[in-house]
């Protein structure tokens, strides 16, 4: 009777301490893309355990997001009837501009199209008064974002709350303002200059020159653009540089491993690989295919959640050069099968990439090099074929490849022999296999799970309402202050005036002793 009762006693506790830590947690970010899918799997653990969690939507999503992530709840804006712009972009012009060739202009025009895209859906959300004032009466306890693709930060500042931010890296550089953080350009590589941290002199020029050309783009279009949206929207006093600075907590989905060795801040957190580490067992149809391969195993092929189809050219190239391969071919693709397409390749409109990387069958990874996708192939120890397509995918692969892990192709043009030679080269070289183990091992060897260490900060961030005393006091500082040009400027005074008086005692001195010699010498005349 007593053991009975101190057991029920045990659970009661138990039950009440989780119901007390219990926090209302809000994400305010797009819910679109890889962005989201990298939100999203994160507020899924944190409702798992107990944690209420409340998305911003768009009203024409709520049922589609519903269906696919139902242990979440949903505040929505927009009219249910109209399909947000960044929606129609990638479902109609992202394909089309992922495989264009235009270079550096067809980039920016990318960027440009996308960045309006997202910038319209934002101010549906902090346009609509009756959402932030029901927002306002919620009294929630922090909020998390994907820093860059939305205005996360914003709300968190309007709603005055902690704020959390996951992210792989901003481009034009608002993170390493926002932190504070040093970033020693003759080793550290900027984003997009697909360098790595052994760079020759012509590469450092490089390497500056692409930091501050995205770093003034960014100052002069990303942060002038959400502040017009501030100022249209929520009032004067709200900016993005100032809203990022509040950030508690930066979750960075990246680690030693994919980055090279950085300054770092105290509250920035690694948390790479935290979308590898659930692995759902195969469906019994694929699990058949799969082990079907026998010894040669298979190659997964997919160009991203962005990119289902491709031109019909580019595609019948590709699946030529698959139809060649002993092993089986798992090709994540939604258009007209192309006419070269062999009896080993296995077409899907959408695959379950994280599973097969997991799977032993798997020898060798076809893919566009988004972040997800090579954190989930450096996790499980898989040899990567990279063709980027556009954003951080040049550097994706460019890091893969210094790590000695995988082959780079330009998919612009490059040949059906060349893919069918790199993906061959991965898969008969063992060295491609073992430096990509070396990897896995490297990431799996950790006292704590990257997803375990994303939920202890968030939560560690809702225990004591904020971790203000985490943040570098670089950011209070003006451009003169922090360089200590001031500093710099009193020691040179200093030093001058102590010259100046040397030189003018000196010079007094040689003066007076050549007047003495001059007498001396009318003297003694």
């Amino acid at each position: 009777m007593s053991t009975s009762f101190h057991l029920f006693l045990a659970v009661a506790v138990i039950c009440l301490s989780q119901h007390v830590r219990a926090a209302d947690i809000l994400v305010a970010t797009s819910t679109y893309g890889s962005p989201w899918m990298d939100v999203a799997k994160i507020a899924e653990v944190l409702a798992s355990r107990g944690h209420v969690v409340t998305v911003l939507a768009h009203a024409n999503q709520k049922s589609d997001l519903m269906r696919k992530w139902p242990t979440l709840q949903y505040e929505t804006f927009g009219h249910p009837e109209k399909t947000p712009l960044i929606k129609e972009f990638i479902k109609t012009q992202a394909p089309k501009m992922a495989f264009s060739s235009s270079g550096p202009l067809g980039l920016l025009n990318y960027g440009n199209t996308l960045s309006s895209a997202l910038l319209d859906v934002n101010e549906e959300m902090l346009g609509d008064n009756q959402l932030l004032t029901k927002l306002k009466n919620s009294h929630y306890d922090v909020v998390l974002t994907y820093a860059g693709v939305s205005c996360g930060p914003l709300v968190a500042q309007y709603l005055d709350l902690p704020l959390v931010c996951t992210m792989r890296s901003m481009p034009t550089g608002e993170d390493i303002r926002a932190t504070g953080v040093p970033n020693p350009l003759a080793y550290v590589p900027t984003m997009t200059s697909r360098l790595s941290d052994q760079m020759t002199f012509l590469q450092r020029v490089k390497n500056v020159l692409v930091y501050f050309a995205f770093s003034t783009m960014g100052q002069l279009v990303f942060e002038k653009s959400y502040d017009d949206l501030a100022k249209r929207t929520i009032g004067d006093n709200f900016t993005i540089s100032t809203a990022l600075a509040r950030t508690d907590v930066w979750l960075y989905q990246t680690d030693l491993m994919f980055d090279f060795p950085k300054p770092m801040m105290p509250n920035m957190v690694s948390i790479a690989g935290h979308m590898a580490e659930d692995v759902k067992p195969l469906s019994e149809e694929m699990e058949t295919f799969v082990k079907s391969s026998g010894d040669d195993g298979v190659v997964l092929v997919t160009f991203g959640s962005m990119v289902a189809a491709m031109p019909a050219e580019i595609a019948d190239m590709l699946a030529a050069a698959f139809a060649r391969l002993p092993q089986k071919v798992v090709w994540r693709y939604a258009g007209t099968p192309p006419p070269s397409l062999g009896s080993n390749t296995k077409t899907m409109e959408w695959v379950p990439q994280n599973a097969l990387l997991a799977h032993p069958k798997t020898k060798a990874f076809v893919s566009h090099c988004g972040y997800n996708g090579v954190a989930e192939a450096m996790y499980h120890g898989v040899p990567l074929v990279g063709m980027p397509l556009f954003a951080d995918q040049s550097d994706n692969i460019a890091r893969m490849v210094a790590r000695g892990m995988a082959v780079s192709l330009d998919i612009h043009s490059v040949t059906s022999e060349e893919v069918y030679q790199a993906i061959t080269s991965v898969i008969s070289d063992p060295g491609y296999k073992e430096k990509a183990d070396q990897v896995s091992t490297h990431l799996r060897d950790q006292p704590q799970s990257p997803m375990e260490r994303a939920v202890w900060w968030i939560e560690h961030v809702i225990k004591h309402g904020g971790l203000p005393h985490l943040r570098s006091r670089a950011i209070e500082l003006s451009f003169y202050q922090y360089y200590l040009l001031d500093v710099i400027a009193l020691i040179v005074a200093v030093i001058s005036a102590v010259l100046l008086s040397c030189w003018k005692c000196c010079s007094f001195a040689c003066g007076m002793c050549k007047r003495g010699n001059t007498n001396t010498k009318k003297k003694t005349n």
